[in-house]
Parts: structure tokens; sequence; C-alpha cells
């Protein structure tokens, strides 16, 4: 049996990210942003732009205009070497004899070698139109101290749990109320995981006090979690 195509997998909402080698996004100014698997930042969008596409509602009907030169157009580089466009969709107006077309909000036309679905998804469309261009070249400072605060605990665990540093969240109350006495709460991927096989996800919790020390607790690993536990523990996004 054959595999499915991306279309197929796109309309049955089973695309992965890992389907995808890099995101290329360009506008008619001529700004461009390519993003691609290959970095540990870069795939945080390859992620999510799928997380999108699967949470997508298909649009059925008759397939709204598409232009030879949109606005704004993602070009998906998949692994099988086949390529999806997605742009936005237009609806277009005869008004006093002047052909008159409008972006339809939230919508979006998804092709693949002359085959065409239209979708709805407003983060998406939203993405497209503005927030490629926002996205930040590695983490924000807020990320940068999550891993560290992350690193540093992870560290007590021991180094059997070395490699689990992927999409690390991190979560600290107080004690009581007391500043000197902190609850810690981790979770993360093995890297392992990152090059085709099955992620675990390790969670912990601390006890961080200057009267006590560390004290390590509640210590798991949950084997061969599935892909939505992926994306969830990874996710960056709403």
């Amino acid at each position: 049996m054959s595999n499915p195509s991306n279309m197929e997998q796109l309309v049955t909402d089973t695309l992965e990210h890992n389907d995808v080698q890099t995101i290329q996004v360009q506008n008619n100014s001529g700004l461009q942003r390519d993003f691609s698997i290959n970095d540990g930042f870069q795939e945080r969008v390859l992620r999510k732009v799928v997380y999108w596409l699967n949470n997508s509602e298909r649009v059925i009907g008759s397939i709204d205009i598409s232009f030879d030169n949109p606005s704004n157009k993602m070009t998906l580089k998949m692994t099988n070497g086949k390529v999806l466009t997605i742009e936005s969709a237009y609806l277009c107006v005869i008004d006093n004899e002047n052909k008159v077309c409008t972006a339809k909000e939230g919508e979006l036309i998804v092709s693949e070698n002359g085959e065409k679905v239209q979708l709805k998804s407003q983060s998406l469309y939203d993405w497209l139109m503005v927030g490629w261009r926002q996205e930040i070249d590695g983490s924000t400072k807020e990320e940068l101290l999550e891993e560290a605060l992350f690193t540093r605990y992870l560290y007590h665990l021991g180094p059997s749990y070395s490699e689990f540093f992927m999409c690390p969240k991190i979560k600290i109350e107080t004690i009581d109320g007391d500043p000197r006495r902190h609850l810690i709460f981790g979770s993360s991927l093995n890297y392992s995981g990152h090059h085709g096989g099955d992620y675990d996800q390790l969670t912990f919790s601390i006890s961080d006090s200057n009267l006590t020390g560390l004290q390590v607790s509640n210590v798991k690993i949950k084997k061969h979690i599935s892909q939505e536990e992926v994306e969830k523990q990874c996710r960056t996004f709403n």
C-alpha cells in the first residue's frame, strides 16, 4: 500500500511537522524568510504551522480565486520532495464593470501539483499576513531564563537524565509564601526522539530551600508519548 500524499494527510489532519523540511514565506515586496527543521528554534515554527493546518476547518464548495503573485505566499518543501503552497483566498466581484478582489478573512488555499483545497484557520491566516515577520531568531529572554533554571535542576537528577533537554518547561511556586523556599515542577522530552524515534517525557518535582537544600521527588519517565503530547510539551502558541 502506498503512503498517503501530502494533500491526503492535510485533509485527514495527519500531517506531521517531520514531513516538512523547510518553510519559505515571501511577500510581493521582496521580503522573504526561511524556516528549517534542522534549526532548533526554527523547528518550532514548523510545528506551529503544521498544528494550525491539522486543526483548520475544511471549506466545502468551490475554490475561491488565487493569484500568480499573492501579497503573501508560503511554500512548504516536504521530505518526499513535493511542495505545498499556501496563500490567502480571494473573493472577486464586479463593481461598475471593474473586477474587485478582496482577501477572505481567515481562509487559505493550499495547492500541490494543481490540486487545491480551501481551509479556514484564523491563526494561520494572521501568521501568513503578519506573524512570520515577527518570529524571533532564537529564544526570548524569558525562554533563556527558563532553560537556564531547568538545566540547573536537571543536573541534580543525575547523568542518566542528561538527554532530557528538548522543549523544557518549568514552574516555580513558593512554599507557604516564603521567598526562601520553592517547589519546582519540570518536564521535557528526550533528544533521541528528535532523530525520528518516539519521544519519552520526563517529569519531576524538587523542593528548593535555603534552609534544607534541594530535595528531588516524583521523577517519572513516560515512554513513547503521542504526537499530541509532544506538541503540547513543545507548544509556545495558543
